[in-house]
């Protein structure tokens, strides 16, 4: 019996080749699109859970009412280990400070970015598995270094391992790799090709918090109790170290000491936490983006299944007489019923088959789109989404085959047999009742696409406050002293276009320092940078009140600059000429200025304070170069800088270059939502296309009386066209509410953000209504415009 179903199954296919071509289709590209979400999705919660025991790792954060920093003081893990017995082990982690790495060997040279310095007690917390050398003997030295595997075979090739190999580092010699890492396959929240070890295992910093600290807990501790054993270890160091302090400064270390809390953040919440937490490693924080993208595959498939259960039912009630005639011969409803699933079911393998094999091609576009490594080289590889993929098989095997299966088996053969079911109305209230869902997901599609795009397009084009395509940042690696930059700034400042030159800590899009400073015995903290003489002018930034930094001979480490939000931070209305108290000294304000997008526009203006040659090593220096003459500039700056730092090649950047990488989430965000709008809109007009195509063919005779009676081909056709233009602007109006309070809520995200007006509602519903009025027109133009006689002829 099962043979000779699936022998008529396959017959029905055949007979309805292009129906069931353009069901197989839709349905392939919307798997194909599911497994790939759903592979995205499985990677993305990989993050730290393959590490043995991860249940058990967090790491130690501090929050206070302004902020929820990722940080803490150099002295918590080894103090942890020695004095809280809940943990087992400790570790520290910190992003190289002078960023990109130089890495040279006897044949090659290049710059390594992503660097970490850690403690010899990582691999006691952090379990990756090795590809070549000892883990348990790794990190005795601190000329020790552990690669990842696209670091070893970038420098040294493939499938050679480099263990013993020495590098040079900055150009000092005598680095040694102990061992490879497949991080790629390991994904963690924080991101290397390279380990490097701290020159010593043991910190005694109290005060900064400058370090990820990472514990492993015994299995039986008691969270809170051990955070608390976290606080109350903190409060001893440092109310010992406040006896030390005048009793002037003590009132404000006290505050200091009080106003923060330890909180210990599970390692597998990192990555996909929504929760805003300052100096988080770059690529975290995922998780609002991967349900987006979940639900995003969700409705593609949702079209696809419409697609296919509008098809269903139309190609259903045109086989009523076929089925009547079964049952007049004695078929049963079960087997009827049973015929038209085994065919839903057919088609669902046939499109699953398919599918992967378009995963498999999609799958390195894919990975470029969204920035990420998802592996897929093994069957095994499958695993995590073997059974969502099977699920939604049978719930589409069900939902698309049962309803046409159960309204077929159950007509009455006699009725059939008589008149035509085939013109009949049996389902087409489903039917219409699925154009109206599929509609409304193209126009939440659409409505969604042109406000990213719009959004996108702001922040790229919004007054950041500064000039950065002017500015044009170079790393000193060679030496970060004043004589050094002395040097450079005398020999850059007579290149025709360089307009000014100034140097500094950070850049816009970088983390920056954190300090606290003291107004009226309030200690308040706010970010802060490290700058030179000339740095307002060579940004491009705006001076409101006061001066800017001249020169060591009239200003000192007790001079600072302040943007307007850190006035307000501070509770400053006329800060310039006013003081501050910061380390126990007084400091003066001497200007004030515009605030500025040092982060990208997602982020708020920051409270920023200037200090001036105090702080970090200042290792950019920044050049405001003529746009008119900005290409000689700039090679004059890199055949200049041969003869200043020979040892190392320039690293330099425009920082619109920077700003632009910023949003290069947004970017991606973008690219995926546009795919798979296109991909929306043309599964949906297919089974419109189908659709019209199989009612104008129903409707032939009909068409042709009224063309008898005199309608005309505008007549037809807004016939044909209305029922269905009805059916749109219905989708739309349920699309548009729901639209509208998702973007909403997805703006939010933004500090600066672009209005939400009914533009582009309106244009989704027109778009649909004109796309949709094109299929049905050119679907139906054939039959409107033929000779009524042959229709007619044997009537």
């Amino acid at each position: 019996m099962f043979k000779l179903n699936l022998k008529i199954a396959l017959r029905n296919i055949w007979k309805n080749k292009v129906y069931a071509f353009i069901c197989i289709a839709g349905l392939t590209v919307a798997l194909a699109v599911f497994i790939l979400a759903m592979l995205y999705a499985s990677y993305e919660k990989r993050y730290d859970t393959w590490n043995a025991g991860y249940e058990q790792i967090y790491r130690v954060n501090y929050s206070a009412p302004d902020e929820n920093v990722a940080l803490s003081t150099g002295n918590m893990a080894t103090l942890s280990k020695q004095q809280i017995p809940a943990v087992d082990a400790a570790t520290r982690i910190q992003d190289y400070w002078w960023g990109d790495l130089l890495v040279k060997t006897k044949n090659k040279s290049l710059y390594l970015k992503d660097i970490l310095m850690v403690d010899s007690t990582f691999f006691e917390v952090f379990n990756y598995p090795a590809v070549y050398g000892n883990l348990s003997k790794a990190l005795k030295s601190p000329q020790s270094i552990i690669i990842s595997r696209e670091t070893s075979e970038l420098i040294f090739g493939k499938d050679i391992n480099p263990v013993g190999e020495t590098l040079k580092l900055d150009n000092k010699e005598g680095f040694v790799v102990d061992a490879v890492i497949d991080a790629a396959n390991h994904p963690a929240h924080f991101k290397f090709n390279m380990l490097k070890r701290f020159k010593k295992n043991v910190s005694d910093e109290y005060y900064s918090n400058n370090y990820y600290t990472y514990v492993k807990l015994n299995a039986h501790a008691d969270l809170k109790q051990t955070e608390h054993r976290f606080n109350s270890m903190r409060k001893q160091i440092l109310n010992a170290e406040m006896a030390k302090l005048s009793p002037e400064d003590r009132k404000q270390f006290s505050e200091y000491i009080n106003k923060i809390r330890l909180y210990l953040q599970p390692v597998k919440d990192i990555h996909l936490s929504s929760k805003v937490v300052e100096y988080e490693f770059l690529g975290n924080g995922t998780g609002t983006y991967m349900y987006m993208m979940i639900g995003v595959a969700a409705l593609v498939l949702i079209i696809a299944a419409v697609n296919f259960a509008n098809l269903s039912l139309t190609m259903a009630t045109g086989r009523a007489k076929e089925t009547g005639v079964r049952k007049v011969l004695g078929a049963q409803k079960m087997q009827i019923g049973m015929q038209f699933i085994l065919e839903t079911a057919l088609q669902c393998i046939v499109s699953l088959l398919l599918a992967l094999v378009l995963v498999e091609l999609m799958l390195p576009s894919f990975n470029n789109m969204i920035g990420r490594s998802i592996p897929l080289l093994q069957w095994s590889d499958y695993k995590p989404v073997i059974l969502p993929i099977f699920g939604v098989l049978i719930m589409l095997t069900c939902l698309v085959g049962l309803y046409p299966a159960l309204m077929i088996s159950n007509i009455i053969p006699s009725k059939v047999l008589k008149g035509n079911f085939g013109s009949s109305n049996a389902g087409s209230w489903l039917r219409n009742l699925l154009i109206v869902l599929q509609f409304s997901i193209a126009a939440l599609f659409i409505s969604g696409i042109w406000i990213i795009n719009s959004q996108l397009n702001y922040m790229q084009a919004k007054d950041l406050g500064y000039k950065p395509e002017q500015v044009f940042a170079v790393q000193m690696l060679q030496d970060d002293s004043d004589q050094h930059y002395n040097k450079i700034k005398n020999t850059l400042q007579d290149i025709p276009g360089v307009n000014s030159i100034s140097r500094t800590d950070h850049i816009p899009g970088e983390d920056m320092g954190g300090n606290s400073y003291v107004n009226n015995g309030t200690s308040i903290s706010a970010n802060f940078i490290t700058v030179d003489a000339g740095y307002v002018k060579t940004m491009g930034l705006e001076l409101l009140e006061g001066r800017e930094y001249i020169s060591e001979n009239v200003d000192s480490l007790g001079t600072l600059m302040l943007t307007e939000t850190a006035a307000r931070t501070f509770g400053l209305k006329d800060p310039v000429g006013k003081t501050l108290r910061m380390s126990g000294a007084d400091c003066r304000i001497v200007g004030l200025i515009k605030d500025f997008n040092h982060y990208s526009p997602e982020k708020s203006f920051q409270p920023i304070v200037f200090h001036f040659q105090k702080g970090n090593p200042m290792r950019y220096v920044i050049i405001n170069i003529n746009p008119s003459n900005s290409n000689t500039a700039i090679k004059q700056i890199e055949q200049a800088w041969q003869k200043l730092e020979p040892e190392f090649p320039i690293k330099a950047t425009f920082l619109d270059k920077t700003f632009h990488d910023l949003l290069q989430g947004q970017r991606q965000l973008k690219s995926v939502i546009a795919l798979l709008s296109v991909v929306t809109i043309v599964l949906a007009l297919m089974g419109l296309f189908a659709i019209a195509a199989f009612n104008t063919q129903r409707r032939s005779k009909e068409i042709s009386v009224r063309k008898i009676l005199g309608a005309s081909l505008f007549d037809i056709l807004k016939l044909l066209n209305k029922g269905f233009v009805k059916l749109i602007l219905l989708g739309n109006l349920v699309a548009w509410p729901i639209a509208y309070l998702l973007l909403q809520e997805w703006l939010t995200g933004f500090a600066f953000r672009v209005e939400l007006t009914a533009l582009p509602f309106l244009l989704a519903g027109l778009t649909t209504l004109l796309l949709t009025i094109l299929i049905v027109s050119l679907q139906s133009f054939r039959t409107a415009n033929a000779n009524p006689v042959d229709a007619l002829k044997y009537e």
